[in-house]
């Protein structure tokens, strides 16, 4: 065995502050807005809860409905996407008419009911049936903030002569003899705002009528049925104590959702391919919401990249087939792509589902191949796409991947903590980045480095505080609060330990190994050696496995002999200790050693408890 250990310590010094950064972390997904009031906040975090409040028939549920609450649909995370489908149905006569079997419940069957005599079906007399997966409400009131211009200009301008979107034109709920508004929301573009979106849903998906929407869908149209079985007046929704109603309430929560972050924010090669063969077309890059003086600060006159016209385009026969007001049975309005690395299922139907970003984008029957319908205006930019190498399809994928990414996540799994800490250490020892690298994700200020500045606004957004002192405990490393004697950038006082196989003899002296797990490549640990006399010279045994034996009075060396190794030029320092970082991984089989101290105080041994320590790794 060859154990690398590192006798002198390496002194770090991290100085920097978020203060020296001139942009604002971007918020993870499901989170509030930057700029909220607290007044705003305390709305947004009410709002939360009524998302996430489960209904009861003595509410109102129902008699039919497809949900007992918001978040069980948008739950990717809350306020997000989700995997939940409902179904649509109507009646297509072949002649460009489409009857929506509204005196049959149509378009829309609400799959559950508070009584299985009131259950909705699809009638016989519909010959089309199309299911739609739950769309995101995330960045939702940045969304509703676009100017209706902004939109109607990429329908009057096109960027292309092979897209012809078209605006929406709709009412919104809360204004129905006022101005039309572009519709941007929903699969069809049929709602304008946050607030329609938030009754329209609460009456058609909880069955909860409301002041926009006050009366209650009947089974299958039927009347009676509704009569039997409705039994809480209308409308079921109704002020709280501060005269808000649920629907205000969940639309402050989806109206104050940030948008989705994007890591890197600009400069990679994918998003240049993405615009160059034609994607950005229908999925355009950026707005600038309204700068209405009536828009809250946080909403006002903010540059968002949402990646979509909002227009409905004509899809072919990758469309859904169901008309929606204006909007004919083979438009659909372009998604946002914001977010769209944790996105699964995709499509309006979720008919992309499993495997990877990778494969639902690259697959045979993936994103790539339902853009390529027959009759749809995306084939032209599918084709381009076609014919980019496999090595640029796939920096198209790595573009499409940092939309939704937290910046300093690293391994990707929407968590800033220990495990992406390797990662940022390796691309601060790389020296130069760029945004087609994965070390990108560590480079906050795009500089083209990772270093101590990245650093600092690493440790106000990393998410572990294992002290629970408050502080992220990459915060209390690099303010010198906690000790990281291994400088891997985790608090000592949260890493991992070897196994203790107990103390031996009466004495003071303790032996520690903590940090990463050693046998893992790049894997770090600190050798700590406590409780002993000052300026002792210590002796360290190391064995092949255990055989406690009496060796000096009640003292018991543990390692089996004959001892594998023994080190003998250690010597601890004024406070009785000694730390030393020990590097594990390497290109030896995993293996099994025992490890055991001794100091000497001038007059007798003090022997430490042992070890097992487990190192190597391919």
């Amino acid at each position: 065995m060859r154990i690398n250990v590192i006798l002198s310590l390496v002194v770090a010094s991290f100085a920097a502050s978020l203060h020296a950064q001139s942009l604002a972390p971007q918020p993870k997904m499901g989170a509030p807005l930057n700029g909220l009031s607290p007044a705003e906040l305390t709305r947004f975090n009410s709002g939360r809860n009524d998302f996430t409040r489960v209904f009861q028939a003595a509410d109102g549920l129902g008699p039919i409905f497809n949900r007992t609450n918001c978040a069980s649909c948008h739950n990717n995370p809350v306020g997000g996407p989700g995997s939940i489908k409902v179904f649509r149905f109507g009646f297509d006569d072949g002649k460009n008419g489409f009857d929506p079997l509204t005196a049959l419940g149509g378009t829309l069957l609400q799959g559950q009911t508070i009584n299985i005599a009131a259950s909705e079906v699809i009638p016989p007399e519909a010959n089309v049936v199309a299911q739609r997966v739950t769309p995101s409400a995330l960045g939702l009131g940045l969304i509703e903030a676009i100017p209706d211009a902004a939109i109607a200009a990429r329908e009057t301008n096109p960027p292309s002569p092979t897209v012809s979107g078209r605006v929406h034109w709709v009412h919104a709920l809360e204004n129905p003899t006022g101005p039309l508004r572009a519709g941007r929301l929903g699969w069809k573009a049929q709602l304008p705002t946050s607030l329609s979106f938030s009754a329209d849903a609460t009456q058609n998906e909880l069955g909860i009528t409301n002041r926009l929407l006050p009366t209650e869908n009947a089974p299958n149209g039927n009347i009676a049925l509704l009569n039997q079985f409705d039994t809480v007046a209308d409308p079921e929704d109704g002020p709280n104590a501060q005269g808000l109603h649920f629907i205000d309430r969940i639309d402050d929560f989806q109206r104050f959702l940030a948008a989705p972050p994007q890591t890197p924010r600009s400069g990679m090669t994918g998003e240049a391919l993405f615009n160059q063969v034609g994607c950005a077309n229908c999925h355009s890059t950026s707005y600038t919401t309204s700068n209405d003086p009536g828009l809250e600060s946080a909403l006002r006159n903010k540059v968002i990249k949402p990646y979509s016209d909002f227009l409905l385009h004509d899809m072919g026969t990758a469309a859904d087939f169901i008309a929606d007001g204006d909007a004919g049975i083979q438009e659909m309005r372009t998604p946002p792509l914001w977010g769209l690395r944790t996105r699964n299922p995709l499509w309006h139907d979720g008919r992309v589902t499993g495997g990877t970003l990778q494969a639902r984008i690259l697959g045979p029957a993936g994103v790539i191949a339902q853009h390529n319908a027959f009759g749809s205006e995306s084939v032209p930019s599918a084709t381009a796409f076609l014919a980019l190498s496999s090595a640029d399809q796939l920096r198209v994928v790595a573009f499409l991947d940092s939309l939704g990414r937290a910046e300093f996540d690293g391994n990707g799994d929407g968590v800033r903590d220990r495990l992406d800490l390797p990662g940022f250490l390796q691309a601060q020892a790389a020296g130069a980045t760029n945004p087609d690298l994965p070390s990108a994700v560590y480079d906050y200020d795009q500089n083209g480095f990772v270093n101590g500045q990245d650093l600092a606004v690493f440790g106000a957004l990393y998410e572990e505080d294992c002290n629970g002192n408050g502080i992220s405990d990459l915060q209390d490393v690099l303010s010198g609060f906690s000790a990281d004697s291994n400088f891997n950038l985790v608090a000592d006082e949260c890493e991992f330990c070897q196994p203790n196989l107990g103390f031996s003899g009466a004495g003071t002296l303790a032996l520690r190994i903590c940090g990463d797990n050693l046998t893992l490549a790049n894997s770090r640990s600190t050798f700590e050696v406590s409780g002993g006399p000052a300026n002792a010279l210590t002796l360290v045994a190391i064995g092949i496995g255990s055989n406690p034996m009496p060796i000096i009075g009640a003292e018991i060396l543990v390692p089996m002999m004959p001892l594998a190794a023994l080190v003998d030029f250690l010597v601890t320092d004024v406070n009785g200790r000694i730390r030393l970082p020990v590097l594990g991984g390497g290109n030896l089989p995993v293996s099994s050693w025992v490890f055991q101290a001794a100091a000497f105080d001038g007059v007798t041994w003090d022997f430490s408890n042992a070890l097992q320590v487990d190192v190597g790794g391919f």
